[in-house]
């Protein structure tokens, strides 16, 4: 009797050791993280008060035309020749749920903001979470096809192939996205 009981403490001991252990060994695995950020200069080409609209040609020669939104402070100091800088700011978290765990609700919220200044500039936030399943894996290019709680399906490219290797069809997968794009006249000298 005094053996069996001194076997069940030193097993619950050993237990209790190496439990922690046994425990992160077996942890659900971390989300995986993207960040991004990209400044482009350009200058502007043309403008169109009454629309909104401004022209910027950027650093290749290249030209895009954007509306410009209310929330950008002193649109109408902005003049042909200005030096813009954009500042575009991406996080993205995926996370594979365990079979089970309930699914968090698609949002999006965003925002924006006017800049303090004698320049114009503006900026906008914006965030969500989706929860997608995997519906098809492409090793080869590599990409993934996914299916939205919408019924959407979309396919994209994985940059990094080794972040496949935990993933499989059917698996739900968690999104969470924050984007900002900050846009500012260069202040003259």
């Amino acid at each position: 009797m005094k053996t069996t009981l001194a076997a069940a403490c030193s097993l619950a001991l050993v237990l209790a050791l190496t439990g922690p252990a046994l425990a992160t060994e077996i942890a659900a695995p971390q989300p995986i993280v993207v960040k991004d950020k990209l400044t482009v200069k350009a200058t502007v080409v043309a403008i169109d008060h009454a629309n909104r609209t401004v022209t910027l040609r950027g650093p290749e020669g290249n030209e895009v035309t954007l509306v410009v939104d209310d929330g950008v402070t002193r649109f109408d100091k902005m003049k042909v020749g200005d030096t813009v800088t954009a500042q575009y700011y991406e996080s993205v978290a995926y996370e594979i749920l365990k079979p089970g765990i309930p699914a968090p609700p698609d949002t999006v919220t965003d925002g924006g903001g006017k800049f303090v200044g004698d320049t114009p500039g503006g900026a906008v936030v914006s965030k969500s979470v989706r929860t997608v399943t995997i519906e098809a894996i492409d090793l080869a290019v590599p990409a993934v096809t996914v299916k939205a709680t919408d019924g959407t399906v979309v396919s994209y490219r994985v940059r990094h192939v080794e972040y496949l290797k935990d993933v499989k069809v059917g698996d739900q997968v968690v999104i969470r996205q924050t984007a900002a794009l900050m846009i500012a006249v260069d202040a003259q000298p």
